[in-house]
């Protein structure tokens, strides 16, 4: 792009009748020109604020295939099917999910049954208990007098036991209720995990399919290594541009500006652009928004170059399709 900037500086200045400096001993030899004279050359394209960004979905995956997307030459209509995504493994994840819900749900109600079980025998048990130990306390309570010395102590070890094994008895209850909290919500915990991944897939699934959310034309995106045009079987990374759907209105003309020609930009008294396809029918424009951090382009060279937005109250094409490249004049004051 910088060398593409040079050429047509050079073609500017050969149009407007400048001359370039020559080596020539004589008094009446023309002065070189200074730069800094000669016109702001920008190339920019026609876009439209509003767009729908077609973006790789996350995966699973550091890739995913784009299985197909909707013609370039077709309009397209709010609702309508746009991109979808390959999205095998995803549904094989849903299916897996699915059934691996149903079993939990399964060992729950087997967990829940299980557990009324265990609980109801502890009950029964600790009500066993508890009236041997009412029976042991009414022999126990019998004086001494009426009883020989050996059936009053037997009576009185036979409480003591009784009221031990009461005591045990009212411990595995609790044990038994503890336990079977713990399994059910510990079930219960797994069943809302895969669920909540189950949520995940079905989510990441409706991802793949695109829908458009309002009318206008589909614009392939381009290759971020390769810079051709990105098309339907290509294999992405999650976050790519895959295409944009844009409306015919609102349009702006977006450029990218080398950080050592930004001053110059911010100092214009005049801008004026022409389309490639009318490059006789200029018009002027105006700067409405200038990137405040620069950004490294690929295959541009190591330099910053900042995103540039110009405005027109009127284009000069009729129909002017979204993409059209066109050339930027920047008029030094």
């Amino acid at each position: 792009m910088f060398k593409n900037t040079i050429c047509l500086i050079l073609l500017a200045a050969c149009l407007s009748g400048h001359s370039v400096a020559r080596t020539d001993s004589s008094d009446n030899a023309p002065a070189p020109v200074a730069s800094s004279e000669l016109p702001l050359l920008l190339t920019g394209t026609l876009q439209s604020s509003d767009r729908q960004s077609i973006v790789a979905p996350m995966t699973d995956n550091w890739r995913v295939q784009v299985q197909w997307l909707q013609s370039e030459s077709e309009p397209v209509k709010t609702g309508d099917l746009i991109a979808v995504f390959d999205a095998g493994n995803t549904q094989a994840q849903i299916e897996q999910l699915k059934s691996s819900l149903i079993n939990h749900q399964e060992r729950l109600n087997q967990l829940k049954s299980e557990h009324k079980q265990t609980v109801m025998e502890a009950e029964f048990e600790l009500n066993r208990r508890q009236l041997l130990l009412e029976k042991a306390g009414i022999d126990a309570g019998v004086p001494l007098a009426n009883l020989s010395q050996y059936d009053y102590e037997q009576y009185q070890l036979e409480q003591k036991r009784a009221r031990t094994e009461a005591s045990k008895a009212a411990e595995q209850l609790a044990v038994a209720r503890i336990t079977a909290d713990a399994a059910l919500s510990k079930q219960q915990l797994q069943i809302e995990q895969t669920q909540a991944e189950l949520n995940d897939a079905e989510n990441l699934l409706s991802r793949m399919s695109v829908y458009a959310t309002q009318d206008g034309n589909i614009s392939y995106g381009n290759h971020p290594w390769y810079g051709t045009k990105i098309y339907a079987g290509v294999t992405a990374q999650p976050g790519w541009i895959i295409a944009e759907l844009n409306r015919k209105e609102n349009l702006y003309i977006e450029a990218w500006v080398h950080e050592t020609d930004l001053p110059r930009l911010q100092q214009a008294s005049a801008l004026q652009a022409r389309f490639d396809i009318a490059p006789d029918q200029p018009f002027p424009v105006k700067l409405s928004e200038l990137a405040q951090q620069g950004e490294k382009r690929q295959r541009w060279g190591t330099a910053l170059y900042y995103k540039a937005s110009f405005t027109a109250a009127s284009l000069p094409v009729a129909s002017p399709m979204l993409g059209m490249g066109m050339l930027i004049e920047v008029a030094a004051e």
